[in-house]
């Protein structure tokens, strides 16, 4: 009997070790194993509806923004800088480049809509 349990044992080891090592090199960059990352930084397209200097914010009107799954809605940003609450107006067509992180996201940069 005890060399059958140890014969057992032997066996169930020698079929979990690969799948073990299989499973320890896995290649990250095969398919379905990418995680869903946002990316560092997002670009805009949006018109100006409010600026507010005390609270250093800049509200938009903003069309979708893909590279982060956003669809098209009317928010404020917090801007990365004070001075880039001066490169706009209110109802100027721009162009932004955005951190995301949801309602906490921060405007790093805006120039006019060409």
């Amino acid at each position: 009997m005890k060399k059958h349990l140890i014969t057992f044992a032997w066996a169930c080891t020698m079929l979990a070790a690969p799948a073990f090592v299989a499973a320890q090199q896995m290649d990250p960059n095969m398919p379905g194993m990418q995680h869903d990352a946002k990316p560092a930084d997002a670009q805009g397209m949006g018109v100006v509806k409010a600026i507010d200097t005390g609270k250093g914010t800049i509200t938009l009107q903003h069309e979708a923004i893909a590279a982060i799954g956003w669809p098209a809605m009317t928010m404020p940003f917090k801007v990365a800088s004070p001075d880039l609450l001066k490169v706009a107006k209110v109802g100027d067509k721009v162009t932004f480049t955005l951190h995301p992180a949801g309602m906490a996201s921060t405007l790093t940069a805006i120039r006019p809509a060409r």
